[in-house]
């Protein structure tokens, strides 16, 4: 039984806690909050306080990994000590990596993914030309590189890629990633001309048949810059509008019980008049209504 919400900061951006997306989460934090205290849903935070060991001799990829990876044993840990009280881990996050520290703590039992981002996350070391850590995300989550990150964590049993339904996708980088999705068994609705290239609900129904719980992944890129202007990457035009998002997030909220969340990338730094922000409290409500009913 969930008794409350547990905001988990993790002011980190692939472990950098000097980027600019490092002041997202306690922002949102106060102001997410503020929102659920509204609706008289107990709230406690917890902040993630990884301080990665220095590595001077690696390659800055590697480098990089590393630092992720002593954030994701820390966000694992807070994930299941929220669990452990009936708190939902509500995690908001300055990168995506913070996700393989989320699935890893709920891997001890079936739970889908709802990823909800501009990018697939689905690269490896082998395909990536940046070496970007975060934009591997997805692909640790589902098994294809950095065991060991995922075993840091704790993780057991990776993600099954049928087992995950990635909505908004419209930047796609090298080719190699945009082949690596097509031959997995990944669902994906990509998002071309501001609107989904499948039906979101029917590809709900099918990962429905599959699992009762989701893990849902909200990287704020999925947004179209017009409504989200306050993130990490290069803005990706034609993509979800507020009325999109709340839609996508109800309609996994009433198909699932959502085991946990989480919000990234939040850059006030770059945020245009707390656009980003107030959009990220209408999915923070959308979560109490959720948490409220069950």
């Amino acid at each position: 039984m969930t008794t409350g919400v547990s905001l988990i900061e993790v002011p980190f951006m692939a472990g950098d806690a000097g980027h600019p997306a490092a002041a997202g989460p306690e922002r949102l934090a106060r102001a997410a909050g503020t929102t659920l205290a509204g609706a008289r849903i107990p709230v406690g935070v917890a902040r993630v306080t990884a301080r990665p060991p220095p590595a001077p001799a690696a390659p800055p990829a590697t480098a990089m990994a590393t630092a992720s990876a002593a954030v994701g044993r820390e966000v694992a840990a807070a994930v299941r000590g929220s669990a452990a009280v009936g708190r939902f881990p509500l995690v908001l996050a300055g990168s995506c990596d913070a996700a393989i520290g989320v699935t890893a703590a709920l891997s001890g039992s079936r739970c889908g993914v709802v990823w909800i981002d501009a990018h697939a996350d689905f690269n490896t070391p082998a395909s990536s030309v940046s070496g970007f850590f975060p934009g591997m995300s997805l692909a640790v989550v589902t098994g294809h590189c950095h065991r060991r990150v995922w075993a840091r964590a704790g993780g057991g049993a990776h993600v099954a890629e049928d087992d995950v339904v990635l909505i908004g996708v419209r930047s796609l980088s090298p080719p190699e990633e945009a082949r690596r999705l097509r031959r997995s068994a990944i669902d994906v609705v990509d998002w071309t001309a501001g609107g989904p290239g499948r039906d979101v609900e029917t590809c709900l129904d099918r990962l429905a048949g599959r699992v009762e719980r989701i893990y849902l992944h909200v990287d704020n890129d999925a947004f179209d810059p017009d409504v989200a202007p306050g993130i990490v990457d290069a803005p990706v035009p034609g993509g979800l509008t507020l009325a999109d998002m709340l839609r996508v997030v109800a309609a996994a909220t009433r198909r699932f019980e959502v085991a946990a969340a989480t919000l990234a990338t939040y850059t006030p730094a770059k945020d245009r008049d707390d656009r980003t922000l107030r959009a990220d409290l209408r999915i923070v409500e959308l979560l109490g209504e959720h948490l409220a009913r069950r």
